[in-house]
């Protein structure tokens, strides 16, 4: 047990300050960027909202599937990363790493959300350390990790959590990088509660490799990572072997495919270049529903 995170939490009580409970797995900044101009609310829809069997026999859904929500009520879970020793509550997951994390992450989205390489090259190992964090720190990479090992309490899952959170980046990194705007689409793009989505067309959501809480492998030479930035914004990762021929085996592994390592790549290398229509952008809003847990948002119902 760590005595000082106790006598620390025990300080916070003994002024009043209660543990923040109620995490949100999806920063409210990062929300806020698929708003539609003008307004602070979202269009946030349970893809399996809670079911009652009626005395005859019908099921019928509780509540609705679509409310508009501002950010303090979507992607949020009650004690998702609290630790616990004792009758002691502690929230410093929530507060202290990913306070951290989340601050050096907006920067980072929001510098790739402009065209300026120099920002670009500043925030470019930052970019890579978020999105790794935010792939595991869902309801959907908790259920994962916890797949790996189904003894874990909640106090070691928090701690293997952190102890795995830059897997991914080198091989992203090393990877085809580029972002495609929505900016001339009537569509924009959707987010979900599992923002980081890896496609792989050879592993459709139902199958054995990619039933929940599982996603294909990124490692394999056909996967792909979706990352939406913002509403007009969506960075794509692509393993270079399948950049340059499609015709590849999608479900072999990369060559080198380790992670934890060093890697030399240039910071400034975004293809920037292709504009979404309406039609692509719908298909990638797809994909993200697809691979989502159960919550997906956007600036309006129409594209969910």
């Amino acid at each position: 047990m760590d005595l000082q995170l106790v006598a620390r939490e025990r300080r916070y009580k003994s002024v009043g300050m209660s543990p923040t409970r109620n995490n949100h797995y999806v920063p409210r900044w990062y929300q806020a960027g698929f708003f539609e101009p003008g307004r602070n609310t979202l269009a946030y829809f349970d893809l399996t909202p809670p079911q009652k069997a009626l005395d005859d026999g019908r099921i019928v859904t509780i509540g609705k599937s679509l409310i508009h929500w501002p950010t303090t009520q979507c992607f949020q879970q009650k004690d998702l990363y609290s630790t616990f020793f004792g009758t002691v509550v502690s929230d410093e997951i929530e507060r202290r790493l990913f306070g951290d994390v989340d601050a050096k992450g907006a920067q980072a989205v929001r510098a790739f959300c402009e065209n300026d390489p120099g920002k670009w090259h500043e925030h470019f190992q930052t970019l890579f350390q978020y999105i790794d964090v935010q792939k595991i720190r869902t309801p959907k990479g908790l259920d994962w990790l916890k797949a790996q090992y189904p003894a874990l309490t909640q106090n070691d899952l928090m701690f293997e959590m952190q102890g795995i959170r830059s897997m991914h980046c080198t091989i992203w990194a090393e990877g085809v990088r580029e972002i495609v705007a929505a900016d001339d689409s009537e569509i924009k793009f959707i987010t979900s509660d599992h923002p980081v989505t890896i496609y792989n067309h050879a592993v459709p959501p139902d199958a054995t490799l990619g039933a929940y809480p599982l996603d294909p492998s990124i490692a394999l030479k056909a996967s792909q990572t979706l990352f939406p930035l913002s509403r007009d914004f969506c960075l794509i990762l692509t393993n270079l072997e399948y950049a340059q021929n499609p015709d590849a085996n999608p479900l072999e592994k990369r060559t080198f495919a380790r992670n934890y390592r060093n890697s030399m790549v240039r910071t400034d290398a975004f293809i920037r270049v292709r504009k979404f229509a309406a039609p692509d952008v719908a298909r990638i809003n797809r994909i993200i529903r697809a691979r989502a847990r159960r919550f997906i948002a956007a600036g309006r119902k129409e594209w969910l």
